[in-house]
């Protein structure tokens, strides 16, 4: 039986006409006003590894000149400078995408491609061999969605499989966030996008439009504090969802957190990224699915 996800409302175009905020931080003109926006794009590219290439460029013309106003940069140079020397204004321009938003299911299409494809490659092989265990990671999982998520769809392809056991490591650096995700209690207005019958069949409500994961779903799931530049307690991988994340960190950094994740995998594990990041080294995973960032590891 498929998840069957309610698809959040991608950004739409925005009008043409200037806005007059927006008026103020054009420099030299219209023409060199984008091609020094796009300079500024470029650098986040490069230096963050940021795909911006699936949003439309209008929305994102207007949210990077609305930031350089906001910040009373004098210049894409100046601004580009704030990216690079403020964590807090790469995450105020992040958080201007929505790059930063948490919630169950999110991209639908990525959850459809773990149901439809990794789920049913990795349970076959496993079967094949004898194995029957399911080793996931689910890193910077913030307030619990993810992980939470994954088991809801673990559980769903394992129905009538129930000699499997299933593993999930939920790791965050943010104790507080972590927190909240032991607690499990999610607003109702957090679980719009989920269909009802999935809420039934997988929550219970815990007090006025409250509702936490079923006691089934919460136990498949372990929380730990972990610093993802420390030791790795996780081994013998099946699937990592890293998603958002790298798009903190520089080219050499994430480098590095690929080959690791190459390494904690097992043979054809996966590894899932968010859908604005790049894979940089494309030698240790081929791509499964590029539309939806899933790589499997090469053997």
């Amino acid at each position: 039986m498929s998840v069957k996800i309610h698809a959040t409302n991608a950004p739409t175009p925005l009008e043409t006409k200037v806005h007059p905020v927006e008026r103020k931080v054009f420099l030299a003109g219209p023409k060199q006003d984008e091609e020094n926006l796009k300079k500024i794009l470029d650098f986040i590219h490069e230096y963050k590894g940021l795909d911006l290439s699936s949003y439309r460029q209008n929305f994102l013309y207007r949210r990077l000149r609305l930031r350089i106003f906001s910040t009373k940069a004098k210049g894409y140079f100046e601004y580009i400078n704030l990216l690079k020397n403020s964590p807090e204004e790469y995450n105020n321009f992040l958080d201007a995408l929505s790059i930063n938003v948490t919630e169950f299911f999110r991209d639908p299409d990525v959850f459809e491609a773990v149901e439809k494809v990794v789920l049913p490659q990795l349970i076959a092989r496993k079967e094949a061999r004898g194995n029957l265990s399911l080793r996931v990671w689910s890193s910077a999982c913030a307030s619990g969605e993810e992980p939470y998520s994954l088991a809801i769809l673990i559980r769903q392809s394992l129905e009538k499989k129930i000699a499997f056991l299933v593993k999930i490591w939920a790791s965050d650096i943010d104790r507080h966030a972590l927190e909240k995700a032991k607690k499990a209690e999610y607003p109702a207005q957090e679980l719009k996008n989920i269909d009802s019958k999935i809420i039934k069949k997988y929550f219970i409500s815990c007090g006025d439009n409250c509702y936490r994961p079923s006691d089934e779903i919460r136990q498949m799931v372990k929380f730990q504090v972990h610093n993802i530049f420390q030791r790795f307690p996780f081994r013998c991988l099946d699937l990592i969802f890293c998603r958002n994340l790298l798009i903190y960190l520089d080219r050499r950094r994430s480098k590095e957190l690929f080959h690791t994740f190459s390494q904690l995998l097992n043979p054809g594990g996966y590894l899932v990224l968010g859908k604005v990041e790049t894979l940089w080294d494309r030698g240790l995973f081929v791509p499964l699915n590029l539309r939806t960032k899933i790589y499997q590891k090469v053997d």
